[in-house]
């Protein structure tokens, strides 16, 4: 009798080992599909903290729309729209209202260097505009005391509805 593999033995051995490896690539490819999509987001939060650090010192009133240049050819696009009417600022005695103020909603948007969007953002911010001419002081309105429930009084005789 012989010792050995039959070319069966072999053929069906190499299968399995065969499946096996086609499983571990799969994963392998998974895992680097992960590895580039948290790089991408991780580039993408860095890029998003870069714009609100830029746009921190942007005046929406001033400048309600713009682009700035980013890292690595990228540049950031920006759009601010009021989102209700201008209102003066309440001033001081003296000097009065001197600045009119404005909410603003500001959406700005991630470029690379083709034009193709990165990330997107959007937050709110106050734009301001200095009057020409100070508007006279008005005091601000007092704080309004919070509404408290009436206090817990007892139930009336006959009204706890156990029947006595």
């Amino acid at each position: 009798m012989k010792r050995g593999f039959s070319l069966i033995e072999a053929l069906v051995a190499l299968i399995i080992a065969a499946m096996a490896l086609a499983g571990v690539l799969e994963l392998q490819r998974q895992l680097a599909d992960g590895q580039r999509r948290y790089e991408r987001a991780l580039t993408v939060a860095g890029l998003q903290r870069d714009a609100i650090a830029l746009l921190a010192d942007v005046n929406p009133t001033a400048t309600p729309q713009g682009t700035a240049p980013l890292t690595a050819g990228r540049s950031l696009r920006w759009t601010s729209t009021a989102r209700g009417a201008p209102r003066l600022n309440t001033g001081e005695i003296r000097a009065g209202r001197r600045f009119e103020l404005t909410l603003y909603r500001v959406q700005a948007t991630i470029l690379d260097r083709d034009g193709a969007a990165l990330g997107e953002l959007g937050f709110d911010r106050v734009g301001w505009r200095k009057l020409d001419t100070p508007q006279p002081y008005v005091a601000p309105a007092p704080p309004v005391a919070p509404r408290l429930p009436p206090p817990n009084l007892p139930p009336a005789p006959g009204a706890r509805g156990d029947g006595l």
